[in-house]
């Protein structure tokens, strides 16, 4: 049996490993550390829990622990008051205590509200993440960030609860829809684009195998898309300057998803369309040209360049609610490749412009 690769996030008292290997929920209660635990509360979704929800429950079992398990419905929906209340009190109901577990078994829907019950619930319990997409695995199962939405605005309530441990079995992105996997890839692109690094250059070439799912490609993709979030989560844990980069392309992208009431385009269209935009604004203003790049990374993983559809007053109206707001709007923008920069005090006719260019 391969030895799992290791990430170690060092955030002090804080720190935590990420390991990413195939296999690697059937081996998870080795890979958990909860000496005082008693009970592992397993949250997943229907969906999940169909395909994963076994392997997991034993591999958990395995320390001898109770593992009990709630399970979400499927969908961004789910991220809400009304699903949290049901958590905190099944974990009542279960009889959590403040030294016992709660494990995240799904992907970014499963990872935000469960750990959001986690950093609240007795004022937080420990927390193990076990991300089985790609976005789990690169990004929203790493750092800490925890949330659900509300109609306002997407991620609009939550904490930074960081996890013990992330456990990252790359057997189950075999497993994903393509546009799950898609949105994965979107994140992935984005890690790239806001990286020095080879990273870019390597998506373009590998674009056939990474799609074809190839298993080493994959875990070797995770593992290095991975390493971009932890560097920045390291330098920033509560995006007070650079994590904030790591919401590139997501100011548009939010907006889009709530004025979808989250059921238009998924979080990797929106992504991708924001990343367009972003794009096109960093040109307006004098930047790098980089659209061109943008645009050929999207369409080689299938992903959309244009395809708003809002109009611009709407967009505007809902952007303002970003977490990125202080004192007027912020933007990730690049310079270049590989060199982010927050950017306000934007006139209206360049967002404007980048804005009906991706519409």
């Amino acid at each position: 049996m391969s030895e799992p690769h290791e990430l170690r996030v060092d955030l002090g008292s804080r720190s935590y490993t990420i390991w990413i290997g195939p296999d690697l929920l059937a081996r998870a209660g080795e890979l958990v550390e909860a000496p005082k635990a008693e009970t592992i509360a397993l949250v997943t979704d229907a969906s999940v829990a169909g395909l994963h929800g076994e392997r997991a429950r034993n591999g958990l079992a395995t320390t001898g622990l109770r593992v009990e398990q709630f399970t979400l419905e499927p969908g961004e929906s789910s991220k809400s008051t009304v699903t949290l209340e049901s958590m905190w009190r099944w974990l009542a109901a279960v009889g959590m205590h403040r030294t016992d577990v709660v494990a995240a078994l799904g992907g970014g829907v499963v990872g935000d509200a469960a750990g959001f019950a986690a950093a609240t619930y007795h004022r937080g319990v420990p927390l193990v993440q076990m991300p089985t997409t790609l976005l789990g695995q690169i990004d929203s199962a790493i750092g800490g960030k925890t949330a659900i939405d509300l109609p306002e605005g997407k991620n609009l309530v939550g904490a930074f609860h960081q996890p013990r441990a992330v456990v990252c079995d790359t057997t189950t992105l075999q497993t994903l829809p393509d546009h799950e996997f898609a949105t994965g890839m979107a994140e992935a692109i984005k890690h790239a684009l806001i990286a020095p690094g080879t990273l870019a250059d390597r998506l373009t070439a590998q674009s056939d195998v990474i799609t074809a799912r190839d298993p080493e490609t994959l875990a070797t993709l995770v593992v290095d898309a991975a390493a971009v979030k932890v560097r920045i989560v390291q330098e920033d844990e509560t995006e007070q300057a650079d994590r904030a980069f790591l919401n590139y392309g997501h100011t548009l992208a939010h907006a889009l998803e709530a004025l979808a009431g989250y059921a238009g385009p998924t979080h990797g269209e929106a992504v991708a369309i924001g990343m367009m935009f972003a794009a096109n604004l960093a040109t307006e203003l004098g930047y790098a040209d980089r659209v061109g790049v943008h645009r050929s990374l999207l369409e080689a993983y299938d992903l959309p360049t244009t395809g708003a559809g809002f109009e611009y007053e709407d967009v505007a109206r809902t952007w303002v609610r970003d977490k990125k707001y202080e004192a007027g709007m912020r933007f990730v923008l690049l310079e270049d490749l590989g060199r982010p920069v927050l950017v306000r005090d934007i006139q209206e006719s360049a967002l404007r412009n980048a804005y009906e260019a991706v519409r």
